[in-house]
């Protein structure tokens, strides 16, 4: 979701990982700190005009 009074569907991402997620597991993934930083990226940048 974007950032905001006017919120909307920034990116859909589509996560590899089967359910349920063992969190043990998930964190000794590469792709899971792939995954985790891509979002963080996209909700900390700043938003353009």
């Amino acid at each position: 979701m974007t950032n905001g009074p006017h919120t909307n569907i920034g990116e859909i991402m589509t996560i590899p990982f089967a359910r349920p997620h063992d969190q043990g597991w998930i964190m000794e993934d590469p792709t899971y700190y792939q995954f985790r930083n891509h979002a963080l990226d996209f909700i900390y940048k700043p938003l353009c005009p």
